[in-house]
C-alpha cells in the first residue's frame, strides 16, 4: 500500500509526536509551503491540531487522527509480514 502525503504526515506525527511544518516537510520528502497546505487541510478535516508558539507552527493528532493513524500503520506494517 502507497500512502497518500496527508496519510504519511499522520503516520509521522503518531510515530514522532508533536513537530513543525519544518520537520514534517522533511520526513515526508515535501516543500514546506505543500506541507503547509497539506497541514491546514488536515486541520480542516479535524485530524491534527497546531498550535502557534512563535515563529513556529506545532503539529499533533486529534484523537480522530491518532485512530486513523494508527490503522494505517497497522495496515503497512501488515503488507510487508
Amino acid at each position: 500500500m502507497f500512502l497518500t502525503v496527508k496519510q504519511k504526515i499522520l503516520v509521522i506525527l503518531l510515530e514522532k509526536g508533536p513537530l513543525q511544518n519544518s520537520d514534517i516537510a522533511k520526513r515526508v520528502g515535501i516543500t514546506e509551503q505543500w506541507c503547509s497546505e497539506t497541514i491546514n487541510a488536515l486541520y480542516e478535516e479535524g485530524l491534527i491540531e497546531s498550535q502557534f508558539i512563535t515563529p513556529r507552527r506545532i503539529n499533533k493528532l486529534t484523537s480522530k487522527g491518532a485512530e486513523i493513524a494508527r490503522h494505517l500503520k497497522e495496515i503497512v506494517e501488515t503488507e510487508f509480514i
